[in-house]
Parts: C-alpha cells; sequence; structure tokens
C-alpha cells in the first residue's frame, strides 16, 4: 500500500483515463470491441461516479469478454478512482437480454476527504453480475459489483454501449 499525495493521485487518474479513452478509439475502427459509458453508486463510499470501459470478445461463441475500465467515484465521505481489468462470461440465454457473471482485477485508489495527503493505493478483486442488451446500436445495461481490497466497496452502475 503506498500513499501518494493528491497531485499524484489527480495524475494517476489523468493517464488511467487517457490510456483507456486511447485503447477504447484505436478499437473502434475494427468494431469487434464496443466502448462503453457508465454512471453509478459506490455504496461504502457513499459517492456517485462516472466511468467509461472497453468491451471486447475473446471467443468466437460471444461467451468470453474482456472489459477494461475506469470508474471515478465522487463522495462526502471520500473519492475514489478504480482502474478494472474484468473479464467475464455472458449465460446463453433465448432472450434478447444478455446475463452475465465475472470477477477481475483491480486498482482502487481512494483520497479520504479531508486527509490532506492521505490516499490508498490498494490492489482489488472485482466480482459482479449484470445484464444488458445484446442487439442494436445503444445497448444498455446495469451491473451490481463488490470489489474485495483494504478499501471493500459495492457498487451499483448503469450504462451504455455502443
Amino acid at each position: 500500500m503506498t500513499r501518494p499525495g493528491n497531485r499524484q493521485w489527480q495524475r494517476i487518474v489523468a493517464c488511467a483515463g487517457i490510456a483507456l479513452a486511447v485503447m477504447a478509439l484505436a478499437s473502434a475502427p475494427a468494431r469487434s470491441s464496443d466502448v462503453g459509458l457508465r454512471v453509478g453508486y459506490f455504496f461504502d463510499s457513499e459517492a456517485l461516479s462516472i466511468g467509461m470501459g472497453m468491451l471486447t470478445p475473446l471467443d468466437n461463441e460471444g461467451e468470453w469478454f474482456f472489459n477494461p475500465n475506469l470508474e471515478l467515484g465522487f463522495g462526502d465521505r471520500r473519492n475514489l478512482a478504480a482502474l478494472n481489468g474484468d473479464f467475464h462470461y455472458d449465460f446463453d440465454t433465448s432472450s434478447d437480454a444478455a446475463v452475465w457473471v465475472g470477477a477481475g482485477p483491480a486498482l482502487l485508489i481512494t483520497d479520504p476527504q479531508y486527509a490532506h495527503g492521505d490516499n490508498d493505493v490498494d490492489p482489488a478483486l472485482n466480482m459482479f453480475l449484470g445484464v444488458g442488451a445484446k442487439t442494436g446500436t445503444y445497448r444498455p445495461f446495469a451491473q451490481l459489483k463488490g470489489v474485495l481490497s483494504d478499501n471493500s466497496e459495492a457498487a451499483l452502475a448503469v450504462g451504455i454501449r455502443f
């Protein structure tokens, strides 16, 4: 566990956001990957969040996916950033809705309010389940997630993929 200062925390978040945006834009011409935007809530931090991610199929059957994403949470108790390398499995459903479960490594950066530079950077493990539209130009989704780390979290997010 390291404790970067506020400026260093801001640089980490900015660099991660830029890297994720570059990955998402680079994958857009191939259209094998989809970009997604999300809003959510981190319950333990009492933080509203915004985020973006990229969804890339890992097989030809459309069952396994890689979903790297970045979430920034802004709350009264603390701010946080989550850099996630999520993988998930889509269950075979006969409907237009996809249902998935997944897990993945994460880096959770917390910035307690009024801590004056006392930030934490912790490795974490995400475990989640979700539901979303399988087809269409714009596909809404919802996901419930648990983040296991020194600063464990529970989060709910809704978003759209395109």
